[in-house]
């Protein structure tokens, strides 16, 4: 797979550089290195469920601050909603 990495901010691709270079590595090997490593620390994500969706929901119950009825701040919240990308919300 060949990705293309856009806008680093100069200090950290100096850095990059710098450690791939001490690494005696590439700057390729140096970045996938460093990803490989980002991403074996990481545990999995968990899948959501119905059930931890509801639980959230549940927990935010009554702190929800607003003068509008549920009736318009779903409307509201339909309204401010980005097109994004295509998902299937069914479980």
């Amino acid at each position: 797979m060949n990705i293309t990495i856009k806008s680093i901010p100069d200090d950290v691709g100096a850095a990059l550089k710098r450690e791939a270079e001490q690494a005696h590595r590439s700057l390729n090997g140096e970045i996938i290195h460093r990803l490989s490593r980002s991403l074996a620390a990481q545990p999995s994500p968990s899948p959501v469920t119905p059930d931890a969706v509801a639980d959230a929901w549940a927990a935010l119950a009554g702190r929800w601050k607003s003068d509008l009825s549920v009736e318009a701040e779903i409307s509201e919240l339909y309204a401010a909603r980005t097109g994004g990308r295509d998902a299937d919300f069914t479980w």
